[in-house]
């Protein structure tokens, strides 16, 4: 076991400075918020990494002679703390540490940071349901945007509203039953006025001299996407096996100069290690369900999937790999007499309802074994019955 618990936080530190999209933390899954909040004075820091990586051959065939492959890698990292600010509210950071560009700088150092406030724990239904809503802001921090092959990002200040809905069959300990989670909102993009793209073009002054300019497209529009996420968690005590699915459809396209703006939909499934209380680690997968194909082009912006062999938008597959940390690091005020007595009340009724279902299961265990034995006694009945009518007989 001991062993188990060490395999996560290797992967982790080898692959530290690979990462990727960004994720929700704790009380959620990879893409779809819950309708539930952290509880307050509690502390969840989130690493996470997803990476796809490609080698890019040329597709044709009069292939240049100075040609040579290239791996591409899609990688890049995120932390995100969230923090339980009150009894249905929280906030998340995040802050994107890696993206790749494929420019001339490579990747971003920092890239951007995101901000989401959740109001939430909204119960009703005999409390099987939680609702939450929530707002989220992207802030340009990083040095480069409109970047391909990743998530459309304007460089503009985005932000988002969202609400989340959550359905859990047990409602007094919602970890540990069946759940399901549903997310609808809206992102706007927020570019219009803002250069997006530059390229260099040929010109030829009067003197008849060639020259390289620069010219710059700007944004005519605020694109807005409609976003949507459905999932759900089957969790043991050790592992939590989780599936999403998550896509996007525009109510107001971008311009048709912008990098991997296009509708996608993806289907995650994941699983989370849980050795200890404090910690967990997540290993996940998506995998595109949308057809690769540009919804939308611009004959300026060059597609490198018209010559090698690349995604002409989002990647076909991506690998994710996290680790999570749950801290008290602050009590929720002064604590009453009676809250400690509910809650070691509610402590003690776990543990009798999980002795009574060993109980049940061992009792059940036990008549099935009755079962057997009285199935057995009829058929030796039968067969000393048939042995006495021959014996008889002869």
């Amino acid at each position: 076991m001991k062993k188990l618990f060490f395999i996560p936080i290797v992967l982790l530190l080898c692959s530290q400075f690979v990462f990727g999209q960004l994720p929700n933390s704790d009380r959620t899954l990879m893409y779809t918020q819950t309708g539930r909040t952290v509880e307050p004075g509690r502390l969840f820091v989130y690493n996470e990494m997803n990476f796809y990586t490609k080698v890019a051959d040329f597709v044709g065939n009069l292939k240049p002679q100075d040609f040579r492959a290239a791996n591409y890698w899609l990688v890049a990292g995120n932390t995100v703390l969230t923090y339980g600010v009150g009894e249905h509210f929280d906030a998340s950071l995040g802050i994107r540490v890696y993206q790749d560009t494929h420019y001339s700088n490579e990747f971003n150092l920092p890239d951007d940071l995101f901000l989401t406030l959740r109001a939430g724990s909204f119960a009703f239904g005999y409390g099987h349901f939680n609702a939450a809503f929530l707002t989220s802001f992207r802030i340009p921090t990083g040095e480069k945007h409109n970047y391909p092959f990743a998530e459309y990002a304007s460089g503009a200040f985005e932000y988002s509203f969202m609400t989340a809905l959550s359905f859990y069959l047990d409602p007094y300990f919602p970890d540990r039953a069946l759940s399901f989670h549903y997310n609808i909102g809206i992102w706007n993009h927020n570019e219009k006025g803002r250069t997006i793209y530059t390229y260099e073009r040929n010109y030829v002054d009067p003197q008849g001299v060639l020259h390289l300019k620069g010219e710059e497209l700007v944004a005519t529009r605020n694109s807005v996407d409609l976003r949507m996420a459905l999932a759900a968690v089957f969790p043991t005590d050790m592992f939590d096996f989780r599936v999403e699915l998550s896509g996007i459809l525009y109510l107001e396209k971008p311009d048709a100069f912008v990098y991997s703006a296009e509708e996608w939909a993806f289907l995650s499934p994941s699983i989370r290690y849980k050795p200890v209380e404090w910690a967990s680690f997540d290993l996940g997968a998506d995998f595109r369900l949308s057809p690769s194909v540009r919804q939308w082009t611009n004959p300026i912006i060059p597609d490198l999937s018209e010559t090698l062999d690349l995604p002409k938008n989002y990647p076909s597959w991506r690998i994710h790999l996290g680790a999570n940390l749950n801290l008290k690091i602050l009590k929720s005020g002064v604590q009453k007499a009676e809250d400690l007595y509910e809650r070691e009340q509610l402590k003690q009724s776990r543990q009798y309802f999980d002795a009574v279902l060993r109980e049940k299961e061992r009792s059940q265990d036990i008549q099935s074994e009755i079962e057997s034995l009285k199935k057995l006694r009829k058929e030796t009945e039968q067969e000393i019955k048939e042995l006495k009518k021959l014996l008889e007989e002869d």
